[in-house]
């Protein structure tokens, strides 16, 4: 994966700018499934999701709770999810990335996925993804690296799963649908999502079980 994580993040830079350049156009995306399922409202008595709810801006103590392994993987969803979107777009994982080159002493640009941790992939991944929520594809390799390790969490397995069902939203709608309920039907996976949050999930990407008549 040698500079994937540089390549994806300029991809991801390249398509904000287009979306900023092209503002007055409606993004329909915006009501989607990465914009529209806040299971971070089942962690508001996590006090960095609280925090992170209200300045809406990825700061260092953030940074240093999503890569803390003493921290659970739903908790550090959960502080990402509650980061939001905005039209406009965001740049939080790019902050993400300076932290990460500074805690592993390399070159921002020669960031790599062999320098982090599994932990640290997924949340830079579901980052760009939030940054960019019309060009999820920009996100996607980078929680495909993160699922190889970690595919026995169900917190995992459902955000790349909503990741990629956004990627279906102007072609298969019933796809969307598809794409999480395969992650619902696993029995095998370690369920380290509150339940409530997974209800959360479930209530809104329901509404596309009807395309799949």
């Amino acid at each position: 994966m040698k500079k994937i994580v540089a390549f994806a993040l300029i991809l991801n830079t390249f398509f904000l700018s287009h979306t900023i350049a092209s503002a007055d156009a409606p993004i329909a995306l915006a009501d989607s499934p990465l914009t529209s399922t806040e299971f971070y409202e089942a962690y508001m008595d996590v006090k960095m999701v609280q925090r992170t709810h209200l300045q809406n801006v990825l700061g260092l103590e953030i940074a240093e709770f999503l890569s803390s392994p003493e921290n659970p993987i739903d908790e550090k969803a959960a502080v990402i999810n509650a980061l939001s979107w905005k039209f406009e777009g965001n740049n939080n994982a790019e902050f993400y990335m300076y932290y990460l080159a500074l805690l592993y002493h390399v070159p921002f640009v020669q960031l790599d996925t062999d320098f982090l941790s599994a932990d640290e992939i997924f949340c830079l991944g579901y980052l760009m993804a939030m940054d960019n929520f019309s060009h999820p594809e920009n996100a996607l390799p980078i929680l495909e690296e993160a699922y190889k390790t970690l595919n026995n969490s169900f917190t995992v397995s459902m955000i790349f799963a909503i990741v990629k069902s956004q990627l279906f939203l102007n072609m298969d709608l019933c796809e969307v649908w598809k794409s999480v309920e395969q992650v619902l039907v696993n029995e095998d996976l370690k369920q380290d999502l509150r339940p409530e949050a997974k209800k959360k999930i479930i209530a809104y990407m329901a509404g596309y079980k009807e395309y799949c008549q």
